[in-house]
């Protein structure tokens, strides 16, 4: 073959792409189809018609062995293209060409298969198969055939539909161009393209009778039938098993090429036109409901053609949260939130569903492979077990509890059936949470409730922060109230990174579980291993020398005492700050506070006084993300050695909490005069404790009930000897380099949207900000943190329920830079009913981030619950009477806020014309998105009046 013909052209074409992708090319061709083929290669290769050397067995080991001899030899080989005629991978293995074959790329390529890539489209199916199935000779005698039948005359209209691609026919017979319709103007010519549709995709006659009868088709119903055939196609070569109706079944024998058309174009249907695929989808559902009805969702692969599935798979998946089955629950749900859905994404109360379903489905996987304590017979392997094992669950029940409460409201269509499986898993972790109580507490009265020393809390300054102290680094230790050992776990990953060492070790928290004993215990007072208590009773500070710790001024005083006064190279200062102050000061500030210093102490009691509170579900994401922005400020003035550590774990309360009646009790502990034994309780001595100043006893319930004392409702406790409310986290991060500076500066550009779902909408996304012309600019970050506020109001809650396209984090959005548009679906809440602007801004200070405040105002919904000192006083809004360009309109404005109402006649009067008073009514949605007050629009007598609402 002098000149290259079509079918070969295929072949090349797919031999030139492996051979420079992979360089050595081992060619099988068991039949010897191609071998002429082959040699007229060669030849054009010694000619430098192809790019590669070509090397063909035949019939001579010797002669081939010979001819390889210059190839191969590299460190990165060349392309080399050996053909092995007659050979398979078992036979190949049986030759001298063994090695190169092992090193190179296999390639095959069955002739039939190579005739259907090249003649698709070109010759109709059937034609195709019939002349596979008289059986194959060689490439020339297929080149023949096919230019035998390309020689027939087309009329010209079948000549236009080739030169169209099939996409633009999609659009023509599906979309709103007109363009193709004017031309197919009678029956022969809708012939025509029935048969070019059928050449390119398969679709054929049985079908078209199958799914639109025998009478004749239109146009339309030439698109509608069309529209289905895709659908089909890719529905039964996504399910699992063959297809139960009877006309479906046909559609499995369709070539592979046929196949890649029919996805290429179903996915581009439901691309550039998703509201025409979903009413057409709603179509051919009703012609397949035999089949549908029969769908299980192991039947179903990765893609929900058609809304029904999606629908199946959900129903399924609810049902198996309800009777356990929490491991196909969590393989359903993660394969739909992980991946981009079409119905999800036209169904945004589905996606709330399925993320539900999966943080459900994962807490009651979690515990059906969590075990029991019960085998284990020390602290330090209870301990071991805890942090390897309890902990997690306690963070999916944590991370579900949240979830619960952000989504699991009346409008979800599966709301009735979700609250149900919420609440047996309530049971069921609390059953666990009971039994782990349970076998923990027995430990303790086998060995010990004290640790050995380097598992104490009283020991973690001296054995971890004070040799910190001693060198020339300078030392962040964070005391953070109620910070569970779990969460600390979730800032791992964040804190990780290039020249960044992290660790986190467990250690117990001292006895009773609470903010007195837990957080003065973590300054320097532990004499000898043991601790003297202050005062005659109760737990209120710890004596050290001259004064008692009990604040945390006095903390910082012990630690100062300890580990800086006493450096011999000269007195260094300790400074202590809270979180909000770490988080809330200017670099400059913040740097200049910390200057001369060696140890920053940073007290935070936010996570315990949001659980005090009532709400600490609502905000223990935003707390974690302040104690990684504080990390990221103190970072980067340069304190490179941190430990993060707690005073006590916690529970979490429900309705499956018991309580149980107690006389002078706490929640969860009892301090008495004298030993006693009590039914389901256990008993310690403050001398077992190796606590000094005073006499008495502990007593703590042995799972995890809380004694009653007349404040129902709590949602959060701590006080006991639960592992959840004693096991606290020591994390350290040590930087042996600065914090990288950040050369590039980024934008936030956030495009406000009608609410939907009763929920705040809003687009964001991040790109560089421009560079002046000759600036170098350099490598920046991939993806950004962005987080929503409202600006100097701390009062009010933002959470953010879904953001298809970002992974959401702690309330922090991960968006990638310079990438689309993500949609961003949140609630406000406060004290009461208002409007308020929103800040979309960088939460971690590790990028220079311009942060952005939109025009618009949001709703917030006076639902906020909690315990609140004081109601905020609200500020007072004038700036957004800038967001007017047009003085009137701003005029009417003020007059509503001042005056409470504005009639037509008031309105023409500030407008100054009728013509300008409609207008003002025909923009009034988008004036009223720039205003800190709603209005509504009574009609009256008069005209239109505008109230303000609040």
């Amino acid at each position: 073959m002098s000149q290259l013909s079509s079918i070969a052209t295929v072949l090349e074409a797919e031999l030139k792409r492996e051979l420079r992708q992979r360089g050595i090319v081992i060619w099988l061709d068991k039949d010897g189809y191609y071998n002429s083929y082959v040699d007229e290669l060669i030849a054009r290769y010694h000619r430098g018609d192809f790019f590669a050397p070509v090397i063909a067995f035949r019939g001579s080991y010797l002669e081939m062995v010979l001819a390889l001899e210059p190839y191969g030899n590299g460190l990165d080989p060349e392309p080399l293209l050996i053909h092995m005629p007659g050979h398979t991978e078992e036979t190949i293995r049986k030759t001298p060409i063994l090695e190169l074959y092992r090193a190179g790329y296999r390639f095959r390529k069955a002739f039939d298969t190579l005739i259907r890539e090249a003649v698709t489209g070109r010759i109709n199916p059937a034609s195709i198969e019939n002349y596979l199935n008289n059986g194959i000779t060689d490439l020339q005698s297929a080149e023949v055939w096919l230019q035998n039948h390309l020689s027939q005359p087309q009329d010209g209209l079948a000549a236009y539909l080739t030169n169209l691609s099939l996409e633009w026919i999609v659009d023509g017979i599906l979309g709103e161009d007109k363009v193709l319709q004017s031309r197919i103007s009678d029956p022969t010519a809708l012939n025509t393209l029935t048969e070019h549709l059928y050449r390119h995709t398969g679709m054929n006659t049985a079908f078209v009778c199958f799914f639109h009868g025998d009478t004749p088709l239109s146009f339309l119903d030439l698109g509608e039938t069309f529209a289905a055939w895709l659908m089909c196609v890719e529905y039964v070569y996504d399910l699992n098993r063959p297809p139960h109706l009877e006309a479906l079944q046909p559609l499995t024998q369709l070539s592979l090429p046929l196949r890649k058309t029919c996805k290429q174009l179903v996915e581009y249907l439901r691309k550039r036109h998703p509201d025409i695929y979903a009413a057409k989808a709603a179509i051919v559902e009703s012609h397949l409901e035999q089949e549908l009805n029969q769908i299980s969702p192991e039947d179903l692969g990765q893609f929900e053609t058609f809304q029904w599935e999606e629908t199946a798979i959900l129903q399924s998946a609810v049902q198996a949260l309800l009777s356990e089955e929490f491991q196909k629950a969590l393989q359903w749900s993660q394969s739909r939130t992980e991946s981009a859905s079409f119905w999800l994404e036209r169904d945004r109360t589905r996606r709330l569903e399925w993320s539900l379903i999966k943080d459900a489905a994962t807490l009651g996987y979690m515990i059906q492979g969590s075990g029991r304590l019960k085998s284990k017979q020390t602290l330090r392997e209870a301990l071991e077990y805890y942090t390897q094992t309890g902990c997690e669950v306690d963070k999916a029940h944590r991370r579900f509890e949240q979830q619960r409460l952000k989504l699991l409201e009346p409008t979800l269509p599966h709301f009735a059936q979700l609250l149900e499986a919420a609440d047996k898993l309530r049971f069921q972790y609390r059953n666990w949470a009971d039994t782990l109580a349970q076998d923990f507490a027995l430990i303790c009265t086998t060995e010990s409730f004290l640790p050995d020393a380097e598992l104490q809390q009283r020991t973690l300054y001296e054995q971890v922060v004070h040799p910190l102290t001693q060198s020339n680094k300078k030392v962040a230790y964070f005391l953070i109230d109620a910070f569970r050992y779990e969460m600390a776990t979730e800032l791992i990953q964040e804190f990780e990174g290039a020249g960044t060492t992290v660790t986190l070790k467990g250690r117990y928290a001292e006895l009773p579980s609470i903010t007195a004993v837990g957080m003065n215990i973590l300054a320097p007072v532990t004499q000898n291993g043991r601790v003297v208590l202050a005062g005659n009773d109760g737990f209120k500070g710890f004596k050290t020398g001259e004064y008692t710790v009990r604040k945390p001024d006095e903390r910082v005083r012990a630690m100062s005492e300890k580990s800086t006064d006493n450096i011999s190279a000269g007195r260094r200062r300790v400074r202590g700050l809270t979180l909000a102050e770490v988080c809330n000061w200017s670099t400059t500030s913040l740097k200049q506070s910390c200057a001369n210093t060696n140890l920053v102490v940073v007290h935070s009691r936010e996570i315990d006084d949001a659980g005090e509170a009532n709400v600490g579900l609502a905000t223990f994401e935003t707390w974690l993300q302040q104690i990684k922005s504080a990390w990221n400020h103190l970072k980067s003035i340069g304190i490179n050695e941190f430990v993060f550590t707690a005073d006590h774990g916690f529970l979490l309360q429900d309705q499956t909490t018991q309580e149980k009646p107690y006389r002078d009790s706490n929640r969860r502990y009892i301090l008495a005069k004298e030993p006693r034994s009590e039914e389901e309780m256990v008993t310690v001595s403050l001398n077992a404790l190796k606590y000094e100043g005073q006499e008495g006893y502990l007593l703590f319930r042995k799972d995890t009930a809380v004694f009653s004392t007349g404040i129902p409702g709590a949602s959060f406790v701590h006080g006991g000897n639960s592992l959840q409310e004693r096991v606290i986290p020591v994390l350290t991060v040590s930087h042996r380099h600065q914090s990288h500076l950040a050369m590039v500066k980024y934008l936030i550009e956030a495009k406000p949207e009608p609410s939907i779902l009763d929920c705040s909408r809003i687009r964001v996304r991040v790109k560089p900000a421009p560079v002046a012309q000759g600036v170098l600019s350099f490598v920046g970050a991939r993806e950004i943190n962005v987080a929503l506020r409202v600006p100097e109001r701390p009062d009010i809650q933002v959470t953010i329920k879904d953001a298809p396209g970002a992974e959401v984090k702690n309330q922090q959005l991960q968006i990638a830079v310079e990438g689309g548009w993500v949609e961003v679906l949140f609630d406000l809440k406060g004290q009461r009913d208002e409007r308020v602007r929103l800040e979309i801004y960088h939460p971690d200070g590790i990028e220079d981030v311009e942060s952005v405040v939109p025009q618009t105002y949001f709703n917030v919904s006076g639902s906020f619950q909690g315990e609140v000192a004081a109601a905020t006083e609200l500020p007072k809004n004038t700036d957004w009477q800038d967001s007017f360009a047009d003085e009137t309109v701003r005029r009417v404005f003020l007059h509503l806020q001042q005056h409470g109402s504005i009639t037509e006649p008031e309105l023409n009067q500030i407008l100054g014309s009728a013509r300008m008073v409609r207008r003002f009514s025909l923009d009034f949605e988008e004036h009223l998105k720039k205003v800190p007050f709603s209005v509504r629009i009574e009609t009256t007598s008069n005209g239109k009046r505008y109230v303000k609402q609040n």
